[in-house]
């Protein structure tokens, strides 16, 4: 396994690639703390020397819980207070760093962001884009205006039902429902095993294992080591299997042909009218078998304003009645003419 040396940033001084196991910035000779992360640089060239390769095996660096100072572990006082190393003084701990990560420096000192006042340019863009704004809340706020009341519609329907017969198939026999005939037909299939069918594959299997570098190991000191992994070794083969083969069984049920009776919509009668006495359309039904089902009602109010432009709105009937020709109404409108509705119905801008 092969040995590298690391390198460090200083964060006092911003002096990058202090060598990994300088316990101190060569720039300006601030102790190295263990918030200092450890990194390789490109193309790290590999220890051969004999008393760095000892240094490297010696163990992780430990901080002076005193003065905040790493060092190596075979220290026995503080190189920078000289303190004596005891229980209470931590160590750095060794990582993994795998090939497939990507060895990121720490990142550098941030710089305070210089705000740039706004020319004199942008603030008539601003002020621009403001009276726009404004143009075109002027444009669209809804404004009241008086209409008086000019006529009244109305218009009343009334569904007209009929209780026939329809000849109809189902796989199963409704109440009052008066059977014609019934027979066996194909309700669905069932897919039913039918025996094996022998085919090959190709499959991947693991044949076993083999030892490859895959990554450094940080040593917690500056130094860097070859990290090794157990990967597991494949290859194709052929294989046989058996495959299950189906076939398509119909199922049979019974399916029934019969009459009912139901109501159903035949026509809509409608009426209509100007003045301030709605009535329902009426028609002399023809038998029992006929009668009025569903009943809708509209209330228009035909409306002016001062300038002899009509507007029409839908509204409840006692709403209609209460407010008769003549009568004076506030309503809303924009800029442009468009109508919103009658303040008294509650307008919808």
């Amino acid at each position: 396994m092969s040995i590298y040396i690391g390198r460090w940033d200083c964060k006092v001084c911003g002096l990058k690639g202090n060598a990994g196991p300088d316990t101190h910035c060569v720039g300006c000779g601030s102790p190295r703390s263990n918030k200092v992360q450890f990194y390789l640089p490109e193309n790290p060239e590999a220890v051969t020397d004999a008393d760095r390769l000892k240094q490297a095996k010696s163990g992780v660096n430990w901080q002076c819980n005193y003065c905040g100072a790493e060092n190596p572990a075979s220290a026995t006082h503080c190189v920078s207070c000289g303190n004596e190393r005891d229980g209470q003084d931590s160590a750095r701990q060794e990582r993994v760093i795998h090939d497939d990560e990507p060895q990121v420096p720490p990142p550098p000192a941030r710089r305070e962001k210089v705000v740039v006042p706004p020319s004199r340019s942008k603030y008539w863009v601003l002020l621009f884009f403001l009276a726009v704004a404004v143009g075109v809340w002027f444009i669209f706020k809804p404004n009241e205006f008086q209409v008086t009341v000019m006529g009244h519609e109305w218009v009343r329907m009334v569904d007209i039902e009929h209780y026939r017969s329809f000849i109809e198939q189902d796989w199963d026999l409704p109440g009052g429902a008066k059977l014609i005939s019934r027979g066996q037909e194909i309700h669905h299939y069932d897919q039913v095993l039918d025996g094996y069918q022998t085919k090959t594959r190709n499959v991947r299997v693991q044949t076993g294992t083999q030892r490859k570098k895959c990554g450094k190991r940080d040593l917690g000191n500056g130094y860097f080591e070859d990290q090794y992994c157990d990967e597991p070794v494949y290859e194709n083969r052929q294989e046989t299997y058996e495959e299950p083969r189906y076939r398509s069984v119909p199922v049979f049920r019974t399916k029934y042909k019969y009459e009912i009776f139901r109501w159903t919509k035949d026509r809509t009668l409608t009426a209509k009218g100007n003045d301030l006495k709605p009535v329902d359309p009426v028609e002399t039904l023809p038998g029992q078998d006929w009668r009025e089902g569903q009943r809708q009602a509209t209330y228009t109010l035909k409306m002016q304003d001062n300038d002899d432009k009509t507007y029409l709105e839908k509204v409840n009937q006692d709403f209609w009645q209460k407010h008769p020709d003549g009568a004076k109404l506030k309503a809303k409108r924009n800029s442009l003419g468009r109508f919103y509705g009658l303040e008294e119905v509650g307008w919808q801008p």
